[in-house]
């Protein structure tokens, strides 16, 4: 298990014993097994060294999985004195998602427990695999809006577009990584408009906002579509222009805060900066939002195999809105752009 002896090297370099992850997505990217446990505990304990060990509640069958340690329990069962057993002296690292019922009582057993973002940090850097599911989810998505942008039409109602993504997504046996967003004239000022029976008009604009996930890696673009309404073009190539400008810096050692700043400056200096009001992009891999975000407050540098949105926007109320977002990958010299449906 590659990923659990990188992660067992980082505990050791940090002089951090163990870790414990709650975080059901991070347990798959680290043992390559989804468990769905709803409001029940669970936990992956991992040390600097021999097996880790999974604690799992008898009400959810498993195979045994090779180099993992099961601990089973039941609900009757004093299971987070049973994970203390299982600790070693020392600091405990443990991940944001311990909700705070079982995160109290450990505390009150290991006065050494500290906040950790060791799984999250990892897959933040995405590896060849993780890259070519990214690329695959992205190729579809850009299918899919080929096939939108057809059923475009004037007298068209926004919900029925909303229902034919759905269509399109489950055709291909996929679920949407979020809901998606489709909005004409009123809703398109909005950020996140939703479709609420608006009929699309001679003159109009859609910003169609959409994801699914492909073999557990999620995809995310946006395109909007103006029609008869030169303000509206107007807009259209001052974002387009911010979205590129955005692209065109990202490499290793940029910061996430400088390559908001290119997209955000592209906007100002065309007269709109106060209706860009949100961040340039996320990060995104198994989830549809993860670390870390494209924004001004972030001093962070991107790496290569970061994997995250650019998606700047201009959204005029009464008017209507623009945002054009694409996801890139960081390589060893720039970047990788994975969406190819025409902006």
């Amino acid at each position: 298990m590659k990923r659990i002896e990188q992660l067992q090297r980082n505990l050791r370099e940090s002089n951090i014993q163990q870790v414990l992850i709650s975080d059901t997505l991070s347990i798959y990217y680290l043992i390559q097994k989804r468990f769905h446990v709803q409001e029940r505990f669970i936990a992956l304990l991992v040390q600097q060294s021999g097996e880790p060990v999974l604690f799992l509640n008898h009400l959810f069958p498993s195979q045994p999985i090779p180099g993992v340690e099961m601990v089973r329990f039941h609900d009757s069962d004093d299971y987070l004195s049973l994970v203390l057993k299982y600790t070693s002296e020392g600091v405990m690292a443990v991940d944001k998602s311990l909700p705070a019922r079982f995160l109290l009582p450990l505390m009150q057993g290991n006065c050494g427990i500290i906040l950790s973002s060791f799984v999250e940090d990892m897959r933040l850097v995405k590896d060849e695999e993780e890259r070519v599911k990214m690329r695959n989810a992205s190729l579809v998505n850009d299918e899919i809006m080929g096939e939108v942008e057809k059923f475009l039409h004037v007298g068209v109602c926004d919900k029925e577009v909303e229902a034919f993504i759905a269509q399109e997504q489950a055709k291909r046996g996929l679920e949407p990584s979020f809901g998606s967003i489709v909005g004409f004239r009123k809703n398109a000022g909005d950020p996140h408009g939703c479709a609420d029976g608006q009929i699309l008009q001679e003159s109009d604009v859609c910003i169609i906002d959409m994801g699914m996930v492909l073999e557990d890696y999620c995809a995310d673009m946006t395109r909007t579509f103006v029609y008869n309404d030169p303000k509206l073009e107007e807009i259209y190539q001052i974002v387009l222009k911010a979205n590129l400008a955005a692209e065109a810096i990202i490499k290793p050692g940029v910061r996430f805060c400088d390559i908001d700043a290119a997209a955000r400056n592209v906007i100002e200096e065309a007269g709109y900066g106060q209706y860009f009001t949100h961040r340039t992009g996320h990060g995104i891999g198994l989830e549809v939002h993860e670390p870390k975000d494209v924004s001004s407050a972030n001093t962070d540098v991107v790496q290569a195999g970061y994997c995250f949105s650019i998606e700047p926007g201009i959204y005029i109320e009464g008017l209507g809105g623009v945002r054009i977002e694409d996801l890139v990958i960081v390589t060893e010299d720039g970047c990788e752009v994975l969406n190819h449906y025409r902006k």
